[in-house]
């Protein structure tokens, strides 16, 4: 787990400023602020007291502004160390109901005992593959290509982790990383899913936008585990990833887009329906409140309390 006292030290230090000029600069920032001292400032590097999360929020976009980077510093430490800072539970909240996440009682299985691979290294990609084709046709219809899907989920450069617990497939998440073009003639409804090509996807190393491409959950801790993976990989590549995307068609989707703080950007009606495209940059979708609460405030997640 990251402590918040490490880590607003640890940005400071980097910042090579002293605790008096990083108070002043925060009381510029904004009125939350308008009491902190020194002495507040040290005890909130000491860990002997902590800011509330919204000012927690507040110095975490400071500083990622200033260093130009999505929790500066957060992405040296290995993916397993951000992972294991995330509260899975939390995560489950934050997400909401679905009707692609069963409800199969998770919570009271062995968390250890779940493990998440990229789709070249997961014995079920077969299972996956054609649960998320079978997703894809109910959302676009008999149109989208089967061999066209397997051959984007073969490409290492979209994101398609699937979930095992003891030797049996959990679930999955699906995510394209196209090129911003793409991305974009599909966000503005120009461009349609099933003219998608492999040429669509960007090559290794380029900047790229993330289009959710479909998931399913045998229960809520599982699709949890699989964002924090998601969300991770996020921090550890976010100098390759412009934007986030997808085309919600429930309310349900709506709910999950609006609280992971993704904004509506075009809407249209198919058949009655009304067809959303949300989106948000990766430091939209991981400095919020929610998030910061996950990574930086153990005392809050229910499995710390066990």
């Amino acid at each position: 787990m990251f402590r918040f006292s490490d880590y607003l030290r640890i940005c400071r230090e980097n910042r090579a400023i002293t605790q008096t000029e990083l108070v002043d600069e925060l009381l510029a920032l904004d009125d939350t602020f308008q009491a902190l001292d020194v002495t507040t400032l040290s005890r909130w590097e000491r860990g002997v007291s902590k800011p509330a999360l919204g000012k927690q929020t507040l110095m975490i976009q400071y500083f990622s502004r200033h260093f130009g980077r999505v929790y500066p510093f957060l992405e040296e430490a290995e993916p397993i160390t951000i992972e294991k800072s995330f509260c899975a539970l939390g995560f489950s909240k934050l997400l909401g109901r679905h009707k692609m996440v069963m409800e199969f009682p998770t919570r009271l299985m062995d968390i250890q005992q779940f493990s998440i691979q990229f789709y070249a290294e997961s014995v079920h990609k077969s299972n996956a593959l054609r649960k998320n084709y079978l997703i894809l046709r109910e959302l676009y219809g008999a149109t989208f290509s089967e061999t066209l899907h397997q051959e984007l989920a073969e490409n290492p450069q979209n994101y398609f982790a699937i979930c095992d617990y003891q030797g049996d497939y959990f679930g999955h998440f699906f995510a394209l990383k196209l090129k911003p073009d793409t991305f974009n003639r599909l966000m503005d409804f120009s461009l349609s899913v099933d003219q998608i090509q492999l040429n669509d996807v960007c090559g290794p190393q380029e900047l790229g936008c993330y289009y959710y491409f479909g998931f399913f959950s045998i229960g809520e801790l599982v699709i949890s585990l699989i964002w924090i993976h998601f969300y991770t990989l996020l921090i550890k590549e976010q100098n390759h990833i412009q934007q986030l995307g997808a085309m919600i068609v429930s309310k349900e989707g709506e709910t999950i887009a609006k609280n992971m703080n993704t904004q509506v950007l075009h809407s249209r009606q198919v058949n009655g329906q009304t067809i959303s495209n949300f989106q948000a940059t990766p430091a939209q979708m991981l400095i919020t409140e929610n998030v910061v609460k996950m990574l930086f405030n153990p005392e809050s997640c229910p499995e710390n309390r066990t």
